[in-house]
This record gives structure tokens, C-alpha cells and sequence, in this order.
């Protein structure tokens, strides 16, 4: 299995186990405060806990992520947005984990990951052996015992499950989840009073009204799966105590008495030994002291209060619709930089043919030039191409030192049927067949920045109100800089009505007329080469005016002075400023390239 894999496997189980202790924790604390209520209520918010181990709040996330895409417009630009506020951050699997490009890293890198998969697969079939030799003996028993004769044939019948018995020592039980059946030890009745059997099997009926071996066959696979868990094994105890206690609960509301009830459990334990499996439903499971003791002081169980009923059904909500919820509302915005957060393998259409040659220098040609069916890149890096086949900012890539320093100039042929829209997916392609590109994905924290509101409010002017009038075309190129607007930021500045602009000693001067907050703050980290993230709220579109340095200009980010003017001051003029924060982004390492490229 490739590395990479194996590594997205981990952090994905390590996020999962995380998110599902701290849930079960959260489950404990409500058990606590309804420890006066009825043991069913309990009971299922344990087996919520359980569940959670299978259900993980990123598939939530995601089923929101895609309701979102449904209703929210297509994104026109990767644009970063404020997707990685501290709460959201266990739910790290929204930005997934990235297969890699082309051939996975040494063999001996992946042996760890390897060795862990293989334990935890020797765990689960050494547990679910177990359990499946235990549950054969019970069902050997059950097959092998005939029609319950003791007299009371009539009872019997009138009962809605079949009664088998046996000379074997197991107690009584209900056997099976789509057709239980009810398994009476030999010589019972004739331990056991009329009331004491009555009450028994009015236990175990009990358990086959409330399904309670499908719900403990759940809680098998549970333990199957996450066998390593402690807490998954003391939830397991949690729920046999609870279902017993319900039961008992029940029987006690029916009007048996208490020492008839609680002798007949005491007489079946003098005859039985313990069901060997937890998915049989029998009468002598959980505490039996603790039981005898709560049987016979028959405790007073309150109903749920209106305020606790709210509690319950806000939780559910929580834990169910808030992942969902979440989802919708972050899954827009994320695919805003799908190509930021999935790296997959190059697809899509390829150079008809590909000419690299080393560059000849800024002054000749720098920038990308699409005619007709022919694309000329100039005096571009190794960098700058990973880049924009892959649509993230320089501040999600990691790259050996190097890569930027070596420029080229590339002409290439479209393929017929192809679109400019697919230059990155043939630029892809170019890096890995013509300089041997390998890469993978991972997600880190990584220092950022938010982009905030300043206390005394926002100083922009909004744009004018027919936010869709074309934009006054800019000058194809900045002269004293030797650069060209396409290329400059990750949003191309002309989609956001650039009217002037100038460049002087390393310094630029834009004006905007209808510039969105989210492309300010991707400006801002292409400029400072580290995530932005817009966390302003405002909507809609400004008239913004920008004194910067020019992208790839020394910019010491953190101390937020970089050389000429300042971005905090002038951000500041514009009633905004920044904020430092940690922000888990997906990042795209590069594992090897070559400097010179193939022959074509």
C-alpha cells in the first residue's frame, strides 16, 4: 500500500478516535445528569457513543459539503477562505488527505505504517474469532435443545417467541435477532415459583421488545474494529448494565414484587453459569449485587422533565445536524481551493508538443501568452509552473531550495478540443513526464494570519452598484518591474476591476473598484507567502486601493513590516488588520525533480 496512503490512513484513525472519545465523554456527562431517570434513557445515549465509533463526523461534513454544492454558485477563483476556525479544527478530514502524484517514497519509510496496519488486523481477527467461537457453542446449544416441556404448555404458547430447553448449564436467554428465541435450562420450572418464572420471562420478553441483541451485535462490530480502545470495552459494560437495569425496571413497573423478582434472579444464578456471549440477552448480566439491592429498595425512577427532554433532543441535534450543518456551509468555500486540498494523478488533456528551452530573460517575454492553439510561458520557474498546474499559493508547497532559482521558457500546442481552462491539467503532465515530478500531499499547521475587522470599522468605500459591468482593462504589463498581471496574485486582479496601477522600486500601487474581502486576503498571502484567511464577515464588493510590495519581495510576515510601506498600516487606512493564528492547510511536498528538463 503506498506510503502516503498509509499515512492519510493514520491521521485520518488518530482524528476519528479523537473526535470519538471526546463524544463519548460528552455522553458521560449527560448519563450523569439523568442518573435519576430511567435506565433506557441511559442505555441509549451509550449506545450513541458506541455508534459514533462507526459514523465519523467527517462523513457528516461531508454529506453537508455536498448538500452545499448543490445550492451554493460555483466558485470562480481558489480563493482561500476562513474555513479553519479553532472548533472546526477536530474536523480535519474535510480537508483530505492527498494521494500521491507519481512514485511513492522508499519502501522502508512505509514498513512502520505497514506494521501498524498489520496489528491491528491481526487484533480484529483474533477478536472476532472469539467472539465467533463463543457464539457457535450457544448456537450449537440452542439447535440441539427441543420444545420447552414442563407443564405449563399452555403459558407457553401464549407466549409471541419460541421456548426451547435443555440440559445444558447456560441460563435463561433470548437467542437470535430476526427470529429470537427463548432458552429455558431443563429442571428450571421446578426451581422457580409460578411468580418468580413469571417474572423472568417477563425479563427476557423485555429484551426481545427492545431488540437488545441487534443493538449488542452493533457494539460487537465496535469492538471488533477498535479492539485497541479501552473505552470501547468499558462502554460495552456500560450498556449490558443498563439494558439489565431497564429491564428490571420494567418488570418492577408490570406490579411483580420485588423479593419474588429479585429471588428468581437468585435461584437462576444458583442454576446457571453466565451466558457466555453478550449478544444473548439473559436476566443475571451487569452487578448482580447492585441490581439485588436496586430491585429490592425498588428505587423511585423520575420521568424526564421538559428542560431534560430539550437537553437530549439539542445534544442529537448537535452531534447529527451540526457536522451537516457545517458541511454546507464550509463545503462551497473549500472547493473554492479543491485544487489546494486534492493533489490527484495528472488526468485530463496533454501538449500536442512542448518546447523547454532556458529562459531567455524578463525582458524578452515573462508571463503566460494563450493564441489560438499555442501557449508561450516566459522566464518562469520550476516553482511558479508546480504552482499554477496545481492552482495553490507558494505557501502550500514544499519544495527543495533551488527549484525558483532555474527559469524557462516553454512553447507548447494546445490539443485540439482543449481549452485554456485546462493549462493546468497539461501543465501536470509537463512536470511529470518532462522533469519527473513526484509529490504528495499532506495536511500541516502552519502559521497564518486573519484578516479582521479593526475596532473603529471598515474605511472602504462600496463598489458601485452594478457590481457585474466589465472592468476597465489594465496595461498588459508592469514595466519597471518586468512582470506581467497574469500570474501576479493566485485571483487575477483584472476580474476585480483594476483601474491603475504602478510599480516603483519594488512597491505596487492597485486600484480596485469591486474587490471581495476573500481575494484581499489571498492578495495579501501571495504577497506575504503565508495563509490569510478572510475572517472579516463583510459581503459584497469594495473600492480598495493597495500600496504593497511586489509579490516575491523579502517580507518579514509575522513582525507584519515588511520593506516599504507597511501591510499593517495599510491595512489599517482601510480599517482592517491582521491577526496571528494556526491554520491546518493541505500542503503539496515535493519528494523529487529534476533541474534539466527531457527531450521532448
Amino acid at each position: 500500500m503506498p506510503y502516503d496512503l498509509l499515512t492519510a490512513l493514520e491521521r485520518q484513525a488518530g482524528n476519528h478516535l479523537w473526535q470519538s472519545t471526546l463524544f463519548a465523554a460528552a455522553i458521560g456527562v449527560l448519563a450523569l445528569a439523568l442518573r435519576a431517570n430511567h435506565a433506557r434513557v441511559r442505555y441509549w445515549l451509550w449506545m450513541a457513543a458506541s455508534l459514533k465509533f462507526l459514523i465519523p463526523f467527517s462523513f457528516l461534513t461531508a454529506v453537508g459539503s455536498r448538500l452545499g454544492a448543490w445550492f451554493a454558485p460555483a466558485a470562480s477563483e481558489p480563493l482561500l477562505s476562513f474555513v479553519v476556525d479553532e472548533i472546526a479544527r477536530p474536523f480535519a478530514p474535510l480537508q483530505r488527505a492527498i494521494p500521491a502524484v507519481a512514485a511513492a517514497p522508499a519502501r522502508s519509510a512505509a514498513f512502520p505504517h505497514a506494521a501498524v496496519l498489520a496489528l491491528w488486523g491481526l487484533g480484529c481477527a483474533a477478536v472476532l474469532l472469539h467472539l465467533w467461537r463463543r457464539w457457535r457453542r450457544v448456537r450449537a446449544i440452542v439447535r440441539a435443545s427441543a420444545a420447552w416441556q414442563a407443564g405449563r404448555e399452555a403459558a407457553a404458547e401464549a407466549l409471541p417467541i419460541c421456548l426451547v430447553s435443555s440440559s445444558a448449564a447456560l441460563e435463561p436467554g433470548v437467542f437470535g435477532i430476526f427470529r429470537p428465541v427463548l432458552y429455558l435450562p431443563e429442571g428450571i420450572a421446578n426451581r422457580l415459583s409460578d411468580a418468580e418464572l413469571d417474572a423472568i420471562l417477563v425479563h427476557e420478553l423485555c429484551h426481545v421488545r427492545r431488540r437488545d441483541n441487534l443493538t449488542a451485535a452493533m457494539h460487537t462490530i465496535v469492538e471488533v474494529i477498535f479492539w485497541f480502545h479501552p473505552l470501547v470495552w468499558w462502554l460495552g459494560a456500560r450498556l449490558i448494565a443498563e439494558r439489565e437495569r431497564a429491564c428490571d425496571e420494567e418488570v418492577l413497573r408490570r406490579g411483580i414484587e420485588p423479593r419474588v423478582y429479585a429471588e428468581g434472579i437468585l435461584q437462576v444464578c444458583a442454576l446457571c453459569v453466565t451466558s457466555p456471549l453478550a449478544c444473548v440477552a439473559g436476566v443475571t448480566g451487569s452487578s448482580l449485587k447492585k441490581r439485588i439491592e436496586e430491585i429490592m429498595t425498588h428505587r423511585i425512577v423520575t420521568r424526564l422533565s421538559l428542560g431534560r427532554q430539550l437537553l437530549l433532543a439539542g445534544a442529537a441535534l448537535l452531534a447529527t445536524i451540526g457536522p451537516v450543518l457545517m458541511g454546507v456551509m464550509t463545503g462551497p468555500r473549500l472547493r473554492a481551493q479543491s485544487q489546494a486540498a486534492e493533489f490527484g494523478r495528472p488526468s485530463g488533456p496533454k501538449f500536442e508538443v512542448a518546447s523547454i528551452k532556458p529562459a531567455a530573460g524578463p525582458e524578452v517575454h515573462a508571463g503566460t501568452k494563450i493564441d489560438a492553439a499555442r501557449v508561450d510561458i516566459g522566464y518562469w520557474s520550476i516553482t511558479q509552473l508546480i504552482l499554477r498546474a496545481y492552482g495553490i499559493p507558494a505557501y502550500q508547497l514544499s519544495a527543495p531550495r533551488g527549484l525558483g532559482n532555474l527559469r524557462f521558457d516553454i512553447a507548447a500546442k494546445l490539443p485540439e478540443g482543449s481549452t485554456p481552462d485546462q493549462l493546468p491539467q497539461m501543465l501536470q503532465w509537463l512536470l511529470a513526464e518532462r522533469f519527473s515530478l513526484v509529490v504528495h500531499g499532506e495536511t500541516r499547521s502552519l502559521p497564518a494570519l486573519a484578516l479582521l475587522v479593526a475596532k473603529d470599522g471598515p474605511k472602504m468605500r462600496p463598489a458601485a452598484p452594478d457590481p457585474d459591468a466589465p472592468a476597465q482593462p489594465a496595461p498588459g504589463r508592469l514595466e519597471k518591474a518586468g512582470r506581467t498581471l497574469d500570474g501576479l496574485w493566485s485571483p487575477d486582479p483584472r476580474e476585480f476591476g483594476v483601474t491603475a496601477f504602478s510599480a516603483t522600486a519594488g512597491n505596487l500601487h492597485v486600484e480596485f473598484t469591486r474587490l471581495p474581502m476573500d481575494a484581499l486576503a489571498q492578495i495579501l498571502a501571495d504577497n506575504m507567502q503565508m495563509p490569510v484567511l478572510d475572517a472579516t464577515g463583510l459581503e459584497g464588493r469594495y473600492q480598495v486601493t493597495l500600496d504593497l510590495p511586489l509579490p516575491g519581495a523579502p517580507v518579514a510576515a509575522m513582525a507584519l513590516e515588511p520593506p516599504g510601506p507597511s501591510v499593517q498600516s495599510e491595512l489599517k487606512r482601510l480599517g482592517l488588520r491582521l491577526e496571528p493564528r494556526n491554520a491546518p492547510l493541505a500542503v503539496l511536498v515535493v519528494d523529487h525533480a529534476e533541474r534539466v528538463p527531457t527531450e521532448n
